[in-house]
């Protein structure tokens, strides 16, 4: 080969390798690999610390998983649980996004969402959540990890999964039931008349058996579906239960056509004196300043604000 073509492909590769050092990809590096290696059956417990929050703990029990903030402490839906996990498990790098702002990627005080993972042998893991976006039409989310250099853009929309507070993940369905299937109702209550009536099927009348009084069909269905709008009010976090015997106002309890079971709706009042001891550190929603709070046996674990004292007083003096 003749010197000449030696120089030639000399200064080919030169410029080929200088070509590259300079590409515009390269301030974004292709780094495709799981960030954490993660046995998502060792997770005993996951820290969310959103912006201006205090954090949220769902821990591992024998019973399930759980989660707590601010005192309280509720279940947790088990698909949730496996969505996390299964989401920190699939953390895969798309690319390396190199900046000099980090605050242009959601990283800062008021819009990082901070994550902290436990396991079993007290290792840990920890990571920050950025802004998401989506490039190439892939979904994807800024993260920063104490344990890697740098920010990585890793697959999937994160924000969303873990933004979470004990209010969204507490069960927010006061109850639920068909009006059809009602066969049956009782309502007692402090300084008001007890009411018992029961379906007759043949006659499609309701009749109290100890009064002999009767009622139609269409009274006791409007009655109820003043009850089931019930359903959708706040937490009565601001109700002390301990206190239950000394501010009870009312209970109804309906009966179905089996195998449902009988629901039991209990009514308080919420005095002013009778607060839990420990506030909450947030600023309490407006509505759980409400002068009755309702208890379901079908959720159990809430108690939910009632601001209607019309609305009460239609489920209360029903016919």
């Amino acid at each position: 080969m003749k010197n000449k073509h030696l120089v030639f492909l000399f200064l080919l590769t030169l410029l080929i390798g200088l070509a590259v050092r300079r590409a515009p990809w390269r301030t974004s590096t292709f780094f495709q690999a799981n960030l954490l290696r993660l046995d998502t059956a060792a997770v005993q417990q996951i820290q969310i610390t959103l912006p201006g929050q205090s954090p949220l703990f769902l821990l591992r029990g024998d019973a399930g998983w759980s989660a707590e903030q601010e005192s309280r402490s509720v279940n947790m839906p088990p698909e949730l649980a496996q969505k996390m996990l299964l989401a920190l498990a699939d953390l895969r790098s798309i690319r390396i996004a190199k900046t000099t702002r980090p605050d242009t990627l959601g990283f800062t005080a008021g819009t990082a969402i901070h994550l902290n993972i436990l396991f079993a042998n007290d290792q840990q893991e920890s990571l920050t959540l950025g802004w998401e976006t989506v490039e190439h039409s892939q979904p994807g989310t800024y993260v920063q990890l104490p344990k890697h250099d740098g920010i990585y853009l890793v697959n999937n929309h994160l924000r969303n999964i873990f933004f979470k507070h004990l209010t969204d993940i507490r069960n927010r369905n006061l109850f639920q039931l068909s009006p059809s299937a009602l066969r049956g109702f009782t309502l007692v209550g402090q300084n008001l008349d007890s009411l018992v009536f029961q379906k007759n099927d043949s006659t499609t009348l309701w009749t109290n058996p100890f009064k002999g009084t009767t009622c139609t069909d269409e009274q006791v269905q409007c009655w109820l579906s003043k009850v089931v709008s019930l359903r959708g009010l706040p937490f009565a976090d601001l109700f002390d239960e301990s206190h239950a015997d000394d501010t009870f106002y009312a209970q109804i309890n309906l009966e179905f056509n089996a195998p449902k079971d009988p629901l039991t709706l209990k009514i308080f009042h919420m005095h002013p004196i009778h607060v839990p001891e420990e506030m909450p550190t947030q600023r309490p929603d407006r509505r759980q300043l409400a002068p009755f709070a309702i208890h379901s046996s079908q959720n159990p674990l809430n108690y939910f604000a009632l601001s209607d004292t019309a609305l009460l007083r239609q489920i209360c003096h029903p016919l």
